[in-house]
């Protein structure tokens, strides 16, 4: 989910299987998840409707901190995703001419999905395609949740796409195998390796030249002039402040990153960039700290990281200074931040 699609309107039915995850799996109660995460509450008997990208991302991020360590969970909601539930953008696919065609539209639109992982789409003179994932600038607590989810949820795509029709010939993943991967392994039709250094799907020679049986140029041409709209509205109606928030949350350090350097990555003028921030409310100083604030509260999620490393991870020289910032951020210390957070997690697992 990169800056310009944050006010990206997606089908809210990604939110719905995090939901039934919450409720029925996690046993939890939705309305103190949202509470939580501080966004508005879904209720599972609504009509369908649109969420914005950057309540989904939020979604994702809650869902992983009640659910550490579950890749058996992540991956079996994984599945969940079929094609249809991907709006105008899954019957853009599904009506593409080809498996490769629908798997180019999926990674040109890919900021309509509820992937983080970015994928590029390779081909060769001689049949042979892969998807390879761009695994830079998601955050290290989502890393493990979204390679088993995606593990999940591209293999169910392919075969909403394809049928049984086998057209992998492997698939490599940059993480651990999931817990009972002996029983989930059976979703697969093809060799699925573990710990790889970055995350392939391999297919066969010419698979992806395969006809599609929902294949209508029309229709396609309809859903992918949808999908255009959605993407044009989004960059539209973001604010810069939520841009650059985002941009920042993509940094490993966004101390680091100067204002001038945000502002050439969002194809402003620096003092382009000030003046439109002036005109929002805020300043840019003030959004690098709210930044520095989130990436925080994502690391001390992660019970194997120190307080002293997560302060020197995120730019601070000292840790006092951490803990000090951090209590004026949160009115909290860290560490009575962190036993709050991992005491609600261990409450619903």
């Amino acid at each position: 989910m990169n800056p310009e699609a944050l006010y990206a309107a997606l089908p809210d039915l990604s939110a719905r299987i995090i939901q039934s995850a919450v409720v029925n799996t996690l046993n939890a109660n939705w309305d103190s998840f949202c509470r939580h995460n501080q966004i508005k509450s879904l209720k599972l008997d609504d009509d369908p409707k649109e969420v914005l990208a950057k309540e989904e991302l939020i979604i994702q991020q809650g869902f992983v901190q009640l659910t550490t360590g579950q890749t058996d969970l992540w991956f079996d909601i994984g599945q969940r995703y079929r094609s249809i539930k991907y709006g105008a953008l899954g019957l853009a696919m599904m009506t593409a001419g080809t498996l490769g065609d629908a798997l180019q539209i999926a990674c040109k639109y890919q900021a309509l999905t509820f992937s983080l992982i970015q994928y590029r789409f390779q081909t060769s003179e001689n049949g042979a395609a892969v998807l390879v994932a761009d695994h830079e600038g998601i955050a290290p607590d989502l890393y493990e949740f979204t390679q088993h989810r995606d593990l999940g949820a591209v293999n169910t795509l392919i075969r909403d796409l394809m049928g049984n029709e086998q057209v992998l010939e492997r698939v490599m993943i940059a993480a651990d195998a999931p817990r009972n991967w002996s029983e989930l392994r059976r979703s697969f039709n093809c060799p699925v390796e573990f710990n790889a250094d970055r995350t392939r799907w391999v297919f066969l020679p010419n698979a992806v030249d395969k006809a599609l049986p929902l294949g209508d140029v029309e229709l396609q041409t309809l859903y992918l002039t949808r999908c255009d709209q959605t993407m044009g509205k989004a960059r539209s109606d973001a604010p810069l402040s939520h841009r650059l928030s985002v941009l920042l949350g993509s940094c490993p350090n966004a101390g680091a990153l100067q204002a001038g350097d945000a502002a050439r990555r969002l194809a402003l003028s620096e003092r382009t960039l000030h003046r439109r921030l002036a005109d929002e409310g805020t300043r840019f100083s003030a959004i690098v700290d709210k930044a520095r604030y989130d990436r925080a509260c994502q690391l001390l999620a992660d019970p194997k990281m120190t307080v002293e490393s997560i302060a020197f991870t995120i730019g601070f020289a000292e840790p006092s200074s951490f803990s000090r910032a951090f209590k004026r951020w949160s009115g909290m210390g860290a560490l009575e931040y962190r036993r709050n957070l991992l005491g609600l997690a261990s409450r619903t697992n």
